[in-house]
């Protein structure tokens, strides 16, 4: 799961999540690939791809989410993570696509109603590491640079923490900008008693009304161009180029 600044990036993370699945699971073959109608999902360079690599695109009727019920199952595991996750720290619900993510990540962690194992377990035959989780918004005190810091200065700051990147590579928030850093999760101190807002001096810490997960999507801002061929082409390419080096080494 990723979050999209355009809905013209949708093809291009879709397809590369298709070669990173087949570069580190050759033994398990994709054999199909479900979508729902939406604008954003309708690529002549992807179904030439897919039909290249026998991969075959189904396309769910309109309107009938029955169609896709592994999909929205999920969607609606994510949302009963996610909401929680928000309520339960000082971060405004314009961070939800932080808290998004995060759930995603869980969901692969804990096992499920058809299997005692984990979905990660199922894939690497081992238990995943938990060592590393942490209270979600809570506060993480991270080093700061060599360029940026002074002898007698300060070699830590403030942020809150929003998730992992990997097991040794935590995600935080700047408190007063909101910019999302980077850090090494050995380098870093939290105190999971302590969740800070944003904005400084408990700026946003208000009541912020529930979040509407069903709202529809405002296309008009967010037009739907040609993009996304050319997104979808690019990758493509690159994958061909990557082929043809490695034949020749």
């Amino acid at each position: 799961m990723c979050l999209l600044s355009t809905r013209n990036h949708a093809f291009a993370k879709l397809i590369a999540q298709v070669i990173r699945l087949r570069t580190n699971y050759p033994e398990h073959q994709i054999k199909s690939i479900r979508m729902d109608n939406a604008a954003e999902f309708s690529s002549k360079a992807f179904n030439d791809y897919c039909m290249a690599l026998g991969i075959q695109v189904q396309h769910s009727a309109p309107y009938v989410h029955t169609q896709n019920g592994l999909a929205e199952s999920l969607i609606k595991r994510v949302k009963l993570i996610a909401r929680p996750l928000l309520q339960n720290c000082n971060l405004p619900t314009s961070c939800w696509g932080h808290a998004v993510i995060q759930a995603a990540d869980l969901l692969q962690l804990r096992p499920t109603a058809y299997h005692t194992a984990s979905p990660l377990q199922l894939v690497r035959g081992n238990p995943p590491s938990i060592s590393h989780l942490r209270k979600f918004g809570c506060a993480v005190y991270v080093p700061i640079s060599p360029p940026k810091r002074t002898s007698m200065g300060p070699h830590r700051k403030l942020g809150i923490y929003v998730g992992y990147q990997s097991p040794s590579i935590i995600k935080y928030l700047e408190p007063l900008t909101g910019d999302l850093f980077m850090a090494r999760f050995a380098d870093s101190i939290f105190n999971e008693d302590l969740f800070p807002a944003l904005g400084g001096d408990y700026k946003y810490q208000k009541e912020y009304p529930e979040i509407n997960w069903d709202a529809q999507d405002i296309s008009t801002n967010d037009p739907h161009t040609q993009e996304y061929e050319l997104q979808v082409q690019k990758i493509i390419n690159l994958q061909n180029i990557a082929a043809r080096r490695i034949y020749l080494l």
